[in-house]
């Protein structure tokens, strides 16, 4: 629950909004009431009218003597009452539901508001243990090495012509490279960084052709635990504005890592990455003759670990990275106007 300040604001209308909750800042009700009451937030939020509490009696239909003893504390509000206030203050969603349940919890005895401010302490204590824990699990990842080598990805074109292209990454600890060929040679070459914290994975890669295209993806790490398999997620890309790329369109797809094999099974030079390098490309799903290139083995592992059961790993590849919106486009693309 976000933080709402509840103090006297500076002049009429001059509200402070809830400022962003962190990880050193109190933002429960119970720690609300430790540094105000609800006819302080209620006073507040009148004056951010631009009226008197007077005025706003009148407003709501109660007499200035019942409001007056509410902002004091020695009288509680009815929830009838709150849903109408609540309505002639216009509060958005967020601020209404704070400024209900405060009342409600205002209206709740000592000992159990104690009681929710320790649970609500160690409800905290334990996301920061949960937060800490995949930091350092990420960290221990990238240390081992566990995503090195080569990952064949699958996304849609983002030319948004139903087109699949079919590309290589090779992640070396916190580095990564992509390479995009057409034919068997190279269209585009990419290189950044990679990062794990927790189960995800975050590749950031800039063209290598004078910056003129950035890639972001976002990644679950979804794979066996004795060895990589496959990664899930989600590919964003923005060209740059040059002569070859006049504007700026951020577009986005699904995209799937499959493990296509460590340095040592696929050594720079070597026969076995350069059969690799021939099936990369932009294809026609109907034209390809397979979307999991079988010289890599035959794909039960990866079929084991996507828990397909009797679905083909081909016909796998392209329902997970399939990005069909109702409008039939294969890509998201931001809209401007």
């Amino acid at each position: 629950m976000p933080y709402v300040h509840v103090g006297a604001p500076h002049s009429a209308g001059d509200f402070p909004r809830p400022p962003l909750p962190d990880s050193g800042k109190r933002s429960t009700l119970t720690a609300m009431l430790d540094d105000a009451t609800f006819g302080d937030l209620l006073a507040s939020l009148v004056r951010r009218q631009g009226v008197t509490m007077a005025d706003f009696a009148r407003t709501v239909k109660v007499s200035a003597s019942t409001l007056s003893r509410i902002r004091t504390g020695t009288r509680q509000p009815n929830a009838k009452q709150l849903a109408r206030w609540a309505d002639a203050l216009r509060l958005d969603a967020e601020l209404r539901r704070q400024f209900i349940d405060l009342a409600l919890l205002a209206q709740t005895p000592p000992e159990i508001r104690e009681r929710l401010a320790s649970t609500e302490a160690q409800a905290v204590q334990a996301r920061d243990h949960r937060e800490q824990l995949a930091q350092e699990y990420g960290r221990y990842r990238t240390d081992q090495g566990f995503h090195d080598g080569w990952w064949l990805t699958y996304s849609c074109s983002f030319l948004n012509d139903g087109r699949i292209q079919r590309s290589l990454i090779r992640i070396q600890g916190a580095q990564a490279t992509m390479q995009v060929r057409d034919a068997g040679r190279v269209h585009y070459s990419y290189h950044g960084s990679c990062e794990a914290l927790g189960d995800k994975l975050f590749i950031r890669l800039a063209e290598d052709r004078g910056g003129a295209e950035y890639v972001q993806i976002t990644l679950h790490s979804l794979f066996d635990y004795q060895r990589p398999s496959f990664l899930y997620g989600l590919v964003c890309g923005i060209s740059g504005k040059d002569v070859r790329h006049p504007l700026s369109v951020p577009a986005a797809s699904r995209i799937l890592f499959l493990y296509a094999g460590a340095d040592a099974d696929l050594p720079e030079g070597g026969e076995r990455l350069a059969k690799l390098e021939t099936v990369l490309g932009s294809f026609d799903p109907k034209a390809m003759k397979q979307v999991w290139p079988m010289f890599l083995g035959d794909g039960e592992y990866l079929r084991d670990c996507l828990h397909l059961g009797d679905e083909a790993l081909d016909a796998a590849v392209l329902r997970m990275i399939n990005s069909r919106g109702p409008g039939g486009d294969h890509v998201l693309r931001a809209a401007f106007g």
